[in-house]
C-alpha cells in the first residue's frame, strides 16, 4: 500500500509554521500550567509565581507574562505547592498539586483583593481538567500502584485502565512481543513505544518491554500517551508508556514485604476442569524492600529497593492428543512401510511411554484419524478404511525453577535551584526452566527448554535552570539486554532430540521431534543513548526542542532448521496417512537449513523535534510541533538484505541493499479551548480539545533473523510438491538432502524499499468537570499505512501445477503491504472523594479493520498470508484485524474509608484497630472477543502450494455452521460432486453420501483454476466469545505505635485474580471446517471452549511501611 497523499502537502505546510526543528527527548518530568486570574476571571499580569516541591523542596520562581500565564517545565513528579503574589491581592497558596510524568498540569490561581500580608491557603483535590494541549494521556499514580491488584508485578499491567488501552488475549501475547502485550487504539502490540526514566527498554527482536520491571514500589507512577503526543515523543504508531523511577525526599519511607502465592489457594484452572488432572503444586515467596530519604536535606537523596523471587512447585504443559491404547495397538498391527514408520513414532515417543505416565484426559470423549486402507489392519465398514483412536493426555507436572533477583538505586542531587542530577541503576537476573510458554509444542513430549538472561539499565540527568523561562534538560543512558531462549541438559541428552521434527497436522499433536528452527535462540543489546531538551517559555509561546541520538548494538543468536518434514492430507484420508506411506501428500514439503547462527545489526538512531505550544488567549491554546526521525536498517548487516520486488526473480544471490528510510517527517498540531462564559459549562470547568499527528513505528529485528535462516544467506532448501502423494519416500528425501544453495531454494526476505510504518492519528473530544469529578465523551481515529505484511511472490499455479517462474523457489518477502483504519468513541468517567475513594472508569466503542494484522500468524490462522496469493490478495483482505475489539469497558476503584476516632486514647486504639486502616480495591473490564476465520486447516485446495491459506465457500447460510460439502476429487468421489464431509469424517460412517450446496453452510471445492477466488468466505467473519476480569484486593492495617514504630503500618493483604471463577469461553474456537465430525470441537462443545487461563488465584502479601 502507498502512504496517503496527503502526507507531503501536511508536511510542508507544517514546515511553514516551523522554522526548523530539533529529538524524541521523550522527558519523564512534568509542567505546570496555568493563569492567574482576579474573582472576574480577568488576568492579572506580572504575578509572582512560586513553586516548591514538598517532598524534595525543589523550588522555581517566576513572573507571569501580561496575559496572567504561566508555565514551569521540567518538574520531578511529585506534590507541590503553588504560591501567588501580586500588589494589591492577597496571597494566594495551593497544596498538593500533583505533578505527572510527561504531561502537563493544569493549575490556575485566583487572586482576592486584598493585603499581601493575607494568605488564602486551598487544598488541591479530585480531577484536573487538561486545558494546554490536544494530546490524550493517563497517569496511573503511586496510589493506584500500591491499592490496585497487579498480578505480573509489572506496573505496566494496568494500563489496561487508560482509555484507548486494552490487552492482548492468549494465546496471541506469547506470539507478538515481549512482557505486557498491550494494544492501543487498535494498533499493534509491536507499535508500542516503553521507557523508563525515558530510557528505552523495547525489546528490539520481536517488540515489547525487554526488561520487565517488578517492584511496584519503586515506581512514582506510569503516564500513558495514548493519541497525538507531543512531537517530544515518537517511534510509537501505538502509545507511548513512561514508567518512573522514586525519588528520596526529605522524610524516609519504603517497605519491607512477602508475598505469597500457593496452588492450594486457588481454583482449578479452566483447562482442568470436570478432569481427573489435579491443580499443579506450586508456591513461590517474593521477598522484597524498598525505601530511602534525604542524606543531606533538600540537597542529596537516594532510593532503591531490592527483591528476591523464589518458586517452589511444578507447572502443567497443555494436554495433547496422542494415540490411545487402542490407537497404538492398531499402529503395531500395520505391516510393510507402514510398520517402519510406526517405529519411526515410537521413537518419538519413547517408545509409547506415554501411556504409563500421561493421564488420559476421561472427561472428553476420544476420535479417531482415517488413515485409509492399511495392510495388516481389520477393515472397517466404512470403505474398508483403517481408523486410530486418539485422545488428549496430560502430561505430569514438571518441576519448575523460576529464580528472579532484582534491584536498583537512584539517586538526585540538588546543589541549587539552578541545578539538579539524578543517577539510577537497575539489575535483574532471571531463568525459567522448564519453558512451557515458549516451547509447549517440545515440552509435549519432554524436549523441553529455558528462558532467562540479564539486564542492566543505567542513566543520568542533568537540569539546569538558567533564568524563570529557560531551562535544559541533559539524559545520558545506557541499556543492557542479554536473554536466551535453550534447551536443557536433559533435552540435549534425549535422542529424540536428534531426529528431524514432523509436522502432522491434527496428529498426533502440531509437531514432534526437536524445534531446532526455534531453539537455541537469543539476543543481546546494549543501547547508547545521549537526549537533550531545551525549553523557553516567552510571553505566549513555550517552546521545547531537543534531540536524541542512539547506538544500538544487538547480538542475535539463531535457531537453524536441522531438518523438518511437514505432511498434508492431500489426496489421503489424512496427514497421518501419508506419513505411514512414508510420502509428504499434496502440498507437503522437506526443509534443512544450515546458515549462520548468529548476527550483527549495528545501527544508529537519531531524531529531532521542535515543539511550540501558544497560548493565544488564557483560554486558548495551540499546539504546533514537528519531529524528524531516522533509523538505519538492520538488514543491510547481511550478506544478501533484501529483493527488488519490482523484479523479483533475478538470482537468487543478487545482493540487493535495503533503502534506509530518510523521509520520516511528522507534524504535530493540536489546540484546547476553555469556554470563559459561565454557568455550568463555563469558567475553566469544560474544555474542547483535539490533535492530529503523524507517528512512525520502528523495524524489529526479527526481520533479519528470518532472512538469516533462510536462503541466499543460510545454505537451505525446501522441496515441495502440490500433485499426486506430494514427495515420495519422504525420509530417504530428507536424509539425501544436500544443503546447497540452488535456484529453487525457498526465500524469506525484506522488501528494499522497506518503510517505517506511517499512521495518522486525530482525535476531538469534550471533557466537563463536575463537583471533583471529569467526564469526557471523545473521538479517536488512526488511519495506518505501510504496515508490515507478508507477500507470496512465486506461489504455484493451481492450474499448470507449477511456479510462476519456475527457475525460483518459494519467495516470502516482508514488506509494506498492509494498512489499517481505526474509529473508536471513548468515553470517561473519574471521581475522587476526598482522599478515601477513587474510582476510574472508562468504556469504547470503536471498529478496527485492516487487510493484514501481523507478519505471523496469530489467532486462530495458520498464516498471515492472503488466501488468493500474489499482488491482488492483499485487496480481498480487508475485514476487522486481528486487535478488533468492538466493546471494551474497565472500571478501577480504590477505598480507604476513614474509620471511627473516640476521645479515650485507649479506646480510640481499639477502636482504630477494628474500623480504621482498611482498602478495598479492585478492577473490573470487559471485552468483546477477537475475530476469528473460517478456514481448511491442512488442505490446498487451490493448489497454491500453501495448505494453509485455503478458505470454503458459503453454500446455504441458513443451513446449521457444522454442515460441510466437500468436493469429490479430495475424498475419492466423482469431482465436482460435493459430498457430506462430516459424515466421512465420521468412523461410524465414513461413506460418500452426495448433498448440495443448500444442504451444508460450508462448502470446499476444487479452487485450483481459481474460480471461485471472488467467493470465498472472508478473513475474520466470526466473532469469538468475549473475556472478563474481576480482580479485588482487601488490605488491613494496623498501627505500629505500641511498638514505638509512630509511622509504621503493618499491612496485611489479598489479592483474588477472578474472583467470580469465571470460566470465559474461547479465545478462538474452532473454525478448521475440516475437523468437524471428526470429534468434538471447541466451536459446539462447552468444555473443550474453556480457556487455559487461571480460574480464582490468591496472592497473601505481610507487609510494612514507613
Amino acid at each position: 500500500m502507498k502512504r496517503s497523499p496527503f502526507m507531503p502537502v501536511l508536511a510542508v505546510a507544517a514546515s511553514c509554521v516551523l522554522a526548523n526543528g530539533m529529538a524524541f527527548a521523550q522527558t519523564s518530568k512534568g509542567a505546570i500550567s496555568g493563569v492567574a486570574k482576579d474573582p472576574s476571571g480577568a488576568a492579572i499580569g506580572q504575578t509572582v509565581i512560586t513553586i516548591k516541591g514538598e517532598q524534595t523542596g525543589e523550588t522555581r520562581t517566576l513572573t507571569t507574562g501580561a496575559d496572567g500565564s504561566f508555565r514551569v517545565d521540567a518538574l520531578s513528579p511529585e506534590n507541590y505547592t503553588i504560591s501567588a503574589e501580586h500588589e494589591g491581592f492577597s496571597k494566594f497558596t495551593a497544596q498538593h498539586v500533583s505533578v505527572g510524568s510527561s504531561t502537563v498540569t493544569t493549575y490556575n490561581v485566583t487572586l482576592n483583593v486584598g493585603s499581601r500580608g493575607d494568605t488564602i491557603t486551598v487544598e488541591a483535590s479530585g480531577e484536573t481538567l487538561n486545558t494546554e494541549n490536544g494530546q490524550l494521556a493517563g497517569t496511573i499514580s503511586a496510589n493506584e500502584l500500591a491499592k490496585l491488584p497487579v498480578f505480573t508485578l509489572n506496573p505496566l499491567e494496568l494500563a489496561s485502565t487508560v482509555p484507548g488501552v486494552q490487552t492482548v488475549p492468549a494465546p496471541d501475547t506469547n506470539q507478538l512481543s515481549n512482557g505486557v502485550n498491550l494494544q492501543v487504539d487498535g494498533a499493534r502490540p509491536r507499535s508500542n513505544n516503553f521507557l523508563l526514566d525515558s530510557q528505552e527498554i523495547n525489546d528490539v527482536g520481536i517488540g515489547g518491554q525487554a526488561f520487565q520491571p517488578n517492584i511496584p514500589d519503586l515506581y512514582e507512577n506510569l503516564t500513558v500517551l495514548t493519541s497525538v503526543a507531543s512531537a517530544e515523543f515518537g517511534r510509537s504508531g501505538g502509545g507511548v508508556f513512561n514508567l518512573v523511577t522514586k525519588s528520596g525526599s526529605n522524610s524516609f519511607h519504603g517497605s519491607v514485604y512477602d508475598r505469597y502465592t500457593s496452588a492450594g489457594l486457588n481454583a482449578v484452572p479452566n483447562s482442568l476442569r470436570g478432569t481427573d488432572t489435579p491443580n499443579p503444586r506450586q508456591t513461590s515467596h517474593t521477598i522484597g524492600a524498598t525505601g530511602g530519604g534525604y542524606i543531606i536535606k533538600d540537597k542529596l537523596f537516594v532510593y532503591g529497593g531490592t527483591q528476591f523471587q523464589r518458586f517452589y512447585g511444578n507447572t502443567q504443559i497443555s494436554p495433547v492428543t496422542l494415540p490411545t491404547a487402542a490407537g497404538v495397538a492398531t499402529l503395531n498391527s500395520l505391516t510393510g512401510v507402514s510398520a517402519q514408520q510406526v517405529a519411526l513414532l515410537k521413537q518419538y515417543t519413547a517408545n509409547n511411554a506415554y501411556l504409563g505416565s500421561y493421564a488420559q484426559v476421561t472427561n472428553q470423549p476420544t476420535s479417531n484419524v482415517n488413515i485409509g486402507v492399511q495392510p495388516g489392519c481389520a477393515a472397517s465398514a466404512q470403505g474398508g478404511n483403517c481408523f486410530v483412536e486418539e485422545a488428549l493426555f496430560q502430561r505430569p507436572a514438571a518441576a519448575l525453577q523460576n529464580p528472579d533477583t532484582q534491584w536498583s538505586v537512584r539517586v538526585d542531587f540538588k546543589p541549587s535551584d539552578k541545578d539538579s542530577f539524578y543517577f539510577r541503576y537497575l539489575h535483574d537476573r532471571q531463568l525459567l526452566t522448564p519453558d512451557f510458554f515458549a516451547n509447549e509444542a517440545g515440552g509435549a513430549l519432554g524436549l523441553d527448554t529455558q528462558q532467562g538472561g540479564t539486564s542492566e539499565l543505567g542513566a543520568g540527568s542533568w537540569t539546569h535552570v538558567f533564568t524563570g523561562n529557560v531551562l535544559n534538560e541533559l539524559r545520558v543512558s545506557e541499556t543492557r539486554i542479554n536473554f536466551s531462549f535453550a534447551p536443557t541438559a536433559a533435552t540435549l541428552a534425549n535422542p529424540a532430540y536428534s531426529l528431524p521434527l514432523l509436522n502432522l497436522p491434527g496428529f498426533p499433536s502440531s509437531s514432534l521431534g526437536p524445534q531446532t528452527g526455534a531453539f537455541p535462540q537469543g539476543r543481546a543489546e546494549d543501547l547508547y543513548q545521549v537526549q537533550d531538551t531545551f525549553t523557553y517559555t516567552h510571553g505566549r509561546q513555550s517552546i521545547r526542542a531537543g534531540f536524541d541520538i542512539g547506538r544500538q548494538l544487538e547480538k542475535d543468536t539463531i535457531g537453524v532448521n536441522a531438518g523438518t518434514i511437514n505432511y498434508a492430507k492431500g489426496t489421503a484420508q489424512s496427514a497421518l496417512q501419508n506419513f505411514l506411506a512414508n510420502q509428504t501428500g499434496s502440498s507437503g514439503s522437506v526443509t534443512k537449513t544450515i546458515g549462520p547462527r548468529r548476527t550483527d545489526p549495528h545501527v544508529w538512531r537519531s531524531g529531532f523535534f521542535f515543539q511550540d505550544d501558544v497560548k493565544f488567549a488564557p483560554n486558548f491554546t495551540v499546539n504546533l510541533g514537528m519531529r524528524y526521525d531516522y533509523t538505519g536498517n538492520p538488514e543491510n548487516s547481511l550478506a544478501y538484505p533484501g529483493i527488488d520486488e519490482s523484479n523479483p526473480y533475478q538470482p537468487l544471490t543478487t545482493v540487493v541493499r535495503v533503502k534506509n528510510d530518510k523521509n520520516n517527517l511528522s507534524p504535530r498540531i493540536g489546540f484546547a479551548y476553555t469556554p470563559n462564559q459561565g454557568g455550568m459549562f463555563g469558567s475553566g470547568k469544560t474544555v474542547l480539545r483535539g490533535g492530529f499527528g503523524m507517528f512512525y513505528d520502528s523495524y524489529f529485528s526479527n526481520f533479519v533473523t528470518n532472512a538469516a535462516q533462510s536462503a541466499p544467506n543460510a545454505i537451505a532448501g525446501s522441496l515441495t510438491s502440490n500433485t499426486g502423494v506430494g514427495i515420495a519416500n519422504a525420509n530417504a528425501a530428507l536424509a539425501s538432502f544436500t544443503p546447497t544453495l540452488n535456484t529453487n531454494a525457498s526465500q524469506t526476505t525484506v522488501s528494499s524499499n522497506l518503510r517505517n510504518p506511517v499512521s495518522y492519528q486525530y482525535n476531538l473530544g469534550i471533557e466537563q468537570s463536575v463537583a471533583n469529578a471529569i467526564l469526557a465523551v471523545r473521538y479517536v481515529g488512526v488511519r495506518s499505512y505501510d504496515l508490515f505484511a507478508n507477500s507470496t511472490l512465486n506461489p504455484f499455479s493451481g492450474v499448470t501445477g507449477t511456479r510462476l517462474n519456475t527457475s525460483r523457489g518459494a519467495i516470502t518477502v516482508r514488506d509494506n503491504s498492509a494498512s489499517g483504519n481505526y474509529n473508536g468513541l471513548q468515553t470517561e468517567f473519574s471521581r475522587r472523594f476526598g482522599s478515601y475513594l477513587s474510582v476510574h472508569a472508562n468504556y469504547t466503542f470503536s471498529k478496527s479493520l485492516d487487510n493484514g494484522s501481523e507478519i505471523f500468524a496469530i489467532g486462530d490462522s495458520n498464516t498471515s498470508a492472503p488466501a488468493i496469493l500474489g499482488p491482488v490478495g492483499r485487496r480481498q483482505e480487508y475485514a476487522p484485524s486481528a486487535f478488533d475489539h468492538r466493546h471494551y469497558a474497565s472500571i478501577s476503584y480504590a477505598f480507604t474509608p476513614k474509620g471511627f476516632h473516640v476521645a479515650n486514647k485507649f479506646a480510640d486504639t481499639i477502636v482504630g484497630a477494628l474500623t480504621r486502616n482498611y482498602t478495598f480495591a479492585g478492577v473490573e473490564q470487559f471485552q468483546s472477543g477477537s475475530y476469528g476465520t473460517f478456514r481448511l486447516g491442512s488442505l490446498d485446495n487451490n493448489g497454491d502450494g500453501s495448505a494453509a491459506n485455503d478458505r470454503p465457500i458459503l453454500g446455504n447460510a441458513r443451513a446449521p455452521f457444522q454442515t460441510v460439502g466437500i468436493d469429490g476429487s479430495f475424498v475419492g468421489g466423482t469431482p465436482g460432486v460435493y459430498y457430506n464431509n462430516v459424515a466421512f469424517n465420521d468412523p461410524s460412517n465414513g461413506a460418500l453420501i452426495p448433498v448440495t450446496a443448500d444442504q451444508v453452510h460450508f462448502l470446499i471445492p476444487n479452487n485450483r483454476s481459481g474460480q471461485f477466488n471472488s467467493r470465498l468466505l472472508g478473513r475474520n467473519s466470526f466473532s469469538n466469545p468475549g473475556t472478563t476480569r474481576n480482580d479485588i484486593t482487601v488490605q488491613k492495617g494496623f498501627g505500629t505505635g505500641l511498638l514505638g514504630l509512630e509511622r509504621g503500618l503493618l499491612l496485611l493483604r489479598m489479592d483474588v485474580q477472578n474472583i467470580a471463577n469465571h470460566n470465559d469461553r474461547g479465545p478462538y474456537l474452532e473454525t478448521d471446517i475440516l475437523q468437524y465430525g471428526t470429534g468434538p470441537t471447541s466451536f459446539e462443545t462447552q468444555s473443550l471452549a474453556r480457556q487455559g487461563s487461571l480460574g480464582r488465584n490468591i496472592v497473601l502479601w505481610g507487609k510494612f511501611t514507613f
